[in-house]
């Protein structure tokens, strides 16, 4: 019976106080979506690789190569010969291990030719990573060298939704020419997984007689992923601890590297295992498979939604003690009825629950109707099921916890009231200490809210900043077309860029052999002329051809480029003893070679390996004949980084094409030539403008994200605010009505009540910048390139003036309204 009269008298105060209770409601409605939201994005995140049966003892082996003088090349590949030597140096920690080495060939079927992405592995694979195979024996398929495994997607691709096993795909890659027969299917891999592949091959050095030997060689990190399955979890630390010795004993060919006679290879040359539950959350390197995700986004996104439910809290607090001087009789009249302070405390509280459920109630239709937009932002396809037990346990937490947060102050503050002091006085003067917290707290609301407007503002900035900073090149307006290197089109090459030069549209075109925004590096060795070898630097090398700097629209900063009218220039032959080439390189390398200037360059040799022959590498002497600047080639995320720039045709991979016109119109015209000069090789193309914005695409999320966010904290906060307004014009009536009676204008009455909801935002302000711009000014820290620090002052008092105006808005409208009232009626009770 308790309870029950509990409820009505809860019921009752929140149909009594409509305004109130609508800003409590919405505010916490919106904490709850927020937070459900996130929670459901969290648990999405937190779950990636957890399917598979052996999670927790599977590895993966990540390379750091250490050379002094240069950045570290941090990289989630290992050399192919890794696999078999950890499985041999760890007999009692290594299970097995297998590779995925990424391939591109070209496939045919029914006389049609396509550019898949397919990966080679080992047959290891197949027990370690327990697929789900629809058709066929999987184990069997990794075990032949003429069949493969598929995903579903993959075979409906080519064989549509029938049995394909046993059916025939022909693939072309390097000294591959040949028939694989499907020997299964697998179940599309899920979302939650760092693995990506559609197809798989398996792995065998004798397929590539001549290629093989770049795949076999731990100087080739290259694109290879290492696995290992261990006996155990803790056997990662015992196998990470011992990486050094295997390094040492089993790490061949590096030798010129090392710094001095005392040098190991270990000291630059630095493995270690990774768990494969924290790959896709701790990213380490280049080289993933598919896009990683990032703790810090997830925690920034915790924080924020706590931060969202806080405000509404916040609110809550704020209108309930505002509020409980009109329920003072209530609380002295039920405590001279017998009421203890225990009961009381229990029957605000349970209040306090009941407007939180109502608050979850409506959050979950938010939720509904945000669930879309925010699977299609996310691109993911979260769903929020009603019939997970843990997510309703999870759900009850979240209201009893902020049912309790928000209650508790208040239940305590208005349960202390003193029946004599009351009901004497037939009022309750509020306490100064209720007053003073209110003030707090509106200041904590829109320190939170400033805060995230400038840090909003910063990263927006910075996402702007690096997708428009000139990269010293032009991008606009280039085409790139893929698979030139091709055997259907390498002896065809100039006779195809001439006819695509032919075309009205076309300005340029220019070999090359990799697209801008290509993240792996092609290192080599180079050294001065008489530079001794512990002056050896590692330089990524870049083949182009005559019209490089044209295409793209690069000036040079000291000597000349390559011209045909100099036979001299580009690589050495290599039959040709004592030959001198020509070499291009820009101002990083110029840095670190240890020359000068650009100008002190030019003129200068240098000692790089050109080629092989049956005595090894053959090394070739080059003479520097020009200097560009630097240029950002590759990823605007990454430090520039020293490049050579050779003339190497049998390099070639790409053609990149310099248009006006509409894009999807030159894309057209480019296919119509190129199916004229080959129907075996697929036209694939991408335009570099693209490629660089989606370089910023996690940072461009972000930014959305918290500019969603922060006006969602704004909105929850200013509710607040306009109760608060509301009530304490509600108190000031009949103080506002004896101003105007005494001369006071509207406009006197209206600064009255803006100044004082302004002094709080003033001082959140003053609280707020600060704390925020030593936060951003560290996730700057993140950038080799990025905006000035400068900037953080207007961002700071921008989002200062928004607040204040915010804040004068939603006071204001209540301010006009009671400064209009007319003073009889504030004072004729009087």
């Amino acid at each position: 019976m308790m309870f029950q009269n509990y409820i009505k008298v809860a019921l009752r105060n929140l149909f009594r106080n409509k305004l109130y209770s609508a800003i409590n409601t919405i505010g916490l409605a919106t904490g709850f979506a927020v937070c459900i939201l996130v929670m459901l994005y969290v648990r999405h995140e937190l779950s990636y690789d957890k399917n598979w049966a052996n999670a927790d003892t599977i590895a993966r082996v990540n390379t750091t190569i250490l050379l002094p003088g240069r950045s570290p090349y941090i990289s989630v590949s290992a050399s192919v010969p890794m696999k078999d030597a950890i499985e041999t140096y760890f007999p009692n920690e290594v299970v097995r291990a297998t590779r995925f080495i990424p391939m591109h060939p070209v496939v045919t079927h029914n006389g049609e030719a396509y550019a898949e992405d397919m990966h080679w592995t080992d047959p290891e694979a197949a027990k370690m990573f327990d697929l789900t195979v629809l058709y066929g024996d999987l184990e069997a398929a990794l075990q032949d060298k003429a069949s493969l495994a598929v995903s579903e997607t993959f075979a409906e691709k080519y064989f549509g939704a029938s049995n394909p096993v046993g059916k025939v795909l022909h693939i072309k890659l390097f000294e591959i020419d040949r028939d694989y027969r499907i020997g299964a299917v697998f179940k599309d891999l899920p979302d939650t997984t760092s693995l990506s592949f559609r197809a798989l091959a398996r792995f065998d050095l004798t397929d590539f007689p001549q290629t093989g030997a770049l795949y076999d060689t731990w100087g080739n990190v290259g694109e290879h992923l290492v696995y290992v399955q261990l006996k155990s979890p803790a056997s990662i630390n015992t196998v990470n601890q011992q990486l050094p010795d295997l390094i040492n004993t089993h790490v061949t060919g590096l030798d010129s590297l090392k710094s001095g006679p005392n040098s190991k290879v270990s000291d630059f040359y630095l493995q270690s295992l990774q768990r494969l539950v924290d790959i896709h959350l701790h990213p380490t390197g280049m080289g993933e498979m598919k896009p990683s995700g990032d703790i810090k986004t997830v925690r920034i996104l915790v924080i924020i939604a706590g931060l969202v439910l806080l405000i509404a809290c916040i609110n809550f607090v704020n209108l309930v003690t505002a509020k409980s001087t009109q329920r003072a009789r209530e609380v002295a009249l039920r405590k001279v009825l017998g009421a203890n302070r225990k009961q009381l405390i229990i029957q605000f509280i349970g209040e306090t629950l009941i407007l939180a459920t109502i608050g979850l109630l409506f959050g979950l239709i938010f939720v509904e109707l945000a669930l879309p937009a925010f699977n299609s932002f996310q691109n993911m396809n979260l769903i929020f099921s009603y019939g997970d037990g843990y997510t309703i346990l999870g759900l009850l937490g979240l209201v009893i916890l902020t049912g309790f947060i928000a209650g508790i102050y208040p239940a305590f503050v208005i349960s202390g009231f003193l029946p004599a002091r009351v009901l004497r006085a037939n009022k309750s003067s509020e306490a100064g200490d209720s007053m003073s917290l209110r003030n707090a707290l509106v200041i904590l609301q829109f320190t939170i809210s400033i805060a995230l407007i400038v840090a909003t503002a910063v990263v927006y900035g910075q996402t702007w900043y690096a997708t428009n900073r000139d990269p010293g090149y032009s991008k606009d307006n280039i085409i790139v077309l893929n698979n030139i290197g091709n055997d259907a089109l390498a002896s065809r090459q100039k006779a195809l860029k001439d006819t695509i030069l032919s075309l009205p549209y076309v300005k340029d075109a220019s070999y090359t052999d990799y697209s801008p925004i290509d993240i792996h590096e092609r290192l080599n060795s180079y050294q001065l002329e008489g530079a001794n070898a512990s002056q050896t630097a590692l330089i990524s090398t870049q083949s182009v051809d005559y019209d490089f700097l044209d295409t793209y629209k690069i000036p040079l900063a000291a000597g000349r480029f390559y011209s045909r009218q100099f036979s001299t220039d580009g690589v050495p032959p290599i039959e040709v003893e004592g030959a001198v080439g020509a070499v291009v390189i820009n101002y990083e390398s110029v840095k670190k070679l240890g020359l000068a200037t650009a100008q002190n360059a030019i003129g200068k040799y240098l000692i790089a390996p050109i080629g092989m022959n049956e005595a090894g590498l053959v090394f070739g002497k080059m003479e520097i004949i020009g200097v560009t600047p630097d240029i950002y080639f590759q990823s605007p995320k990454k430090p520039i980084r020293a490049e050579v720039y050779l003339l190497a045709p049998e390099r070639y991979h790409v053609l990149a094409v310099k248009y006006d016109g509409k894009p999807q119109a030159i894309a057209s015209s480019l296919e119509r030539v190129w199916k004229t000069f080959t129907n075996s090789v697929p036209f694939q193309y991408e335009f570099v403008d693209d490629s660089i914005a989606a370089e910023f695409k996690a940072e461009r999320d972000i930014s959305i994200m918290l500019a969603v966010f922060s006006l969602i904290t704004v909105i929850v906060a200013c509710l607040g605010l306009y109760g608060l307004a509301a009530f304490t014009a509600e108190r000031r009536t009949k103080e506002i009505g004896i101003r105007k009676v005494l001369g006071a204008g509207v406009l006197d009455i209206v600064h009255l009540l803006v100044v004082q909801f302004s002094k709080p935002v003033v001082i959140a302000n003053l609280i707020a910048w600060p704390l925020v711009s030593w936060a951003m000014l560290r996730w700057l820290e993140n950038f080799p390139y990025r905006i000035d620090s400068l900037l953080l002052i207007p961002f700071c008092v921008g989002a200062g003036l928004i607040s204040l105006v915010i804040a004068w808005l939603t006071v204001s409208a209540h301010a006009v309204k009671v400064a209009r009232t007319n003073p009889i009626k504030a004072l004729r009770h009087e």
